[in-house]
């Protein structure tokens, strides 16, 4: 019987594994690959406020960033700063590695090639049962307990059914691929209907190759291949781009995050940012309130729905306000047309908004941010000019 058992090695997993451990308590990671953080497709870029929040460890950084340049669809181009490192791009496999080392080195056991198949409540814990995958293929079905679950499982939903919980309603495809490119020396973000309708396309420089990258609602590889013959890519790639590597993203959230003995952190709930699209910092930051909710539940001897309930008021007391502004923002601003967005860029340094970037910019919090720029005189006249535009359509 183990006090708690986790059901994914991500970061969210292995935070609350982390923080579950170091309280004393008996933590069983399970993760159903050979190798934790394989495969991952991601930006790897994490806010520098997680790293100092959680003490996270710095060894998977490969730099951090003070600033990042804008280009419109017609080539026009703004470079968005706010003076202080606001993120680091890190190697991500090794980030979720030693994310696990640190949960370990706090007494937390993994087990990996572990595949959790069905969840059951027992009278006073939770039977976990799963298959445990040899090194040959061969493979064992077997029973674990644990008086509380942590569902670290990522945007995978194959529990859900029978646990009454729905998934989140919402997704974006993320497609990404790593390649040698020149001139990358800080993040690129590129806008427009044709690079990534509603949404946007990334280069990210992360050591000797640069990650490119495109967000958008649906067809994100077709998207990515298009996007790595634009003019302004094509002719700075030195080497082809390695595999298209794909996954989708939640960015509403699930209908409930607890249950009786059980609790969703992560993609898994549906905790990520909604105008980006990353997850890490909000599921590890979950991950610790998860930790603190299962700990206050176990000193009171109760585990049940009503007492689990706290997770949710807590870490929607930390995020909710920011993922409700954010899915605002990402409607309004999928209403936006090329020119539109052009108007913005080109206006950037003749307007207040290098200010408003300076004084309101946070890397993973856009809530302040969002609010300020849409008092903006520039960005309320193009917003209210769509709308007119719109109910004469």
């Amino acid at each position: 019987m183990h006090d708690v058992i986790v059901v994914g090695a991500g970061p969210a997993g292995s935070q609350a594994a982390a923080s579950l451990a170091q309280r004393g308590y008996a933590v069983l990671v399970l993760e159903e690959h050979p190798q934790i953080g394989v495969p991952t497709t991601c930006s790897g870029l994490i806010g520098a406020e997680a790293f100092d929040r959680f003490d996270l460890p710095r060894a998977s950084v490969i730099r951090g960033f003070d600033s990042a340049t804008f280009f419109s669809p017609k080539g026009s181009s703004a470079t968005v700063g706010a003076g202080r490192v606001m993120a680091y791009v890190v190697r991500r496999c090794e980030f979720d590695q030693t994310m696990g080392q640190r949960a370990c080195a706090f007494g937390a056991d993994y087990r990996l090639r572990v595949r959790c198949v069905g969840l059951e409540y027992g009278s006073d814990h939770v039977k976990v049962a799963v298959v445990q995958r040899g090194p040959e293929g061969d493979e064992t079905p077997m029973t674990l307990r644990a008086r509380a679950v942590v569902l670290a499982t990522g945007a995978r939903y194959g529990l859900f059914p029978s646990l009454g919980v729905e998934r989140p309603s919402t997704f974006l495809q993320a497609a990404q691929a790593e390649v040698g490119m020149e001139g990358v020396d800080r993040v690129e973000v590129y806008l427009g209907r044709e690079v990534a309708p509603g949404s946007f396309a990334w280069a990210i420089p992360a050591g000797p190759l640069v990650r490119v990258g495109v967000c958008n609602g649906a067809g994100a590889i077709h998207f990515l291949r298009r996007f790595l013959e634009h003019p302004s890519i094509a002719f700075r790639i030195r080497q082809p781009a390695g595999q298209i590597k794909r996954k989708a993203i939640p960015i509403s959230n699930v209908s409930r995050s607890f249950l009786d003995r059980i609790l969703l952190v992560g993609d898994a709930a549906g905790q990520v940012k909604v105008t980006t699209g990353g997850g890490i910092s909000y599921g590890i930051l979950c991950g610790d309130v998860a930790a603190t909710t299962l700990d206050r539940a176990f000193c009171l001897g109760d585990l049940s729905e009503r007492s689990l309930g706290e997770y949710e008021r807590r870490w929607r007391q930390e995020i909710g306000v920011e993922l409700r502004v954010g899915s605002f923002f990402r409607r309004v601003g999928g209403m936006l047309s090329d020119e539109q967005i052009d108007r913005l860029i080109r206006a950037y340094h003749d307007t207040d908004l290098p200010e408003l970037v300076k004084r309101w910019a946070d890397f993973e919090r856009h809530r302040k941010f969002i609010l300020a720029l849409c008092r903006s005189n520039v960005f309320f006249q193009l917003v209210w000019s769509c709308f007119r535009r719109r109910s004469h359509s």
